[in-house]
């Protein structure tokens, strides 16, 4: 078994998606459950925990960029809760978080669509990976679309760069400051999109 901090919980349509560190190595990794890709709307854990896991590497062939993370929960144990005031220090000790501008996420892959939401493609070239912490030098403001939370990011002179939609479940403030550690994910592509395009999703923030 490996302990791992758990960094993000997100909502998919049938269920949540897991991020987590594993204790050491501080290895990123999408813990799916024994059998599927979502664990239940009902399972009880949050960011924030550290649990311990047994883990199985999953066969290379359903392995594809940028979803590189994937790895299967045989086992598992909750130990105990970082407090959430602290989590952003200890995160910061154990990942690479580069202030950057949003062009440059994802080894500078995402592209961005005429409403500026953004995405890798095949076409573009993948990264090796979908999901990591940034920290911009601009607030991130929020605004509702359809009853979800989105959020989005002007330049210096006042242009609209970036809008991303929240998927985590922490209650989203109107406005992300400056400086905030940020964890972005890539979303599986859609089966019926032709440019098999893997959007970008805001997991979650710490302050």
């Amino acid at each position: 078994m490996v302990q791992v901090l758990i960094v993000a919980k997100t909502k998919m349509k049938t269920g949540i998606c897991l991020g987590g560190l594993v204790a050491g190595s501080y290895r990123s990794i999408r813990p799916l459950p024994a059998q599927g890709y979502n664990h239940p709307q009902n399972k009880r854990i949050h960011v924030g925990e550290i649990w311990d896991l047994t883990l199985k590497e999953m066969p290379k062939r359903e392995i594809a960029p940028p979803h590189t993370e994937d790895v299967r929960v045989i086992q598992e144990q909750y130990l105990r809760t970082v407090p959430a005031s602290k989590l952003k220090a200890v995160l910061l000790k154990r990942v690479k978080a580069p202030f950057v501008h949003p062009s440059a996420l994802f080894d500078g892959r995402i592209q961005f669509t005429q409403n500026k939401k953004g995405c890798v493609s095949p076409a573009g070239g993948l990264p090796g990976y979908s999901t990591g912490f940034w920290r911009f030098n601009q607030p991130l403001h929020k605004y509702e679309d359809d009853g979800e939370a989105r959020y989005l990011y002007f330049d210096d002179d006042g242009a609209q760069i970036l809008d991303v939609k929240h998927k985590g479940f922490d209650e989203p403030p109107e406005t992300i400051p400056p400086r905030a550690l940020l964890r972005f994910s890539l979303a599986r592509g859609f089966s019926d999109d032709p440019q098999k395009r893997c959007y970008l999703q805001l997991s979650g923030w710490f302050l």
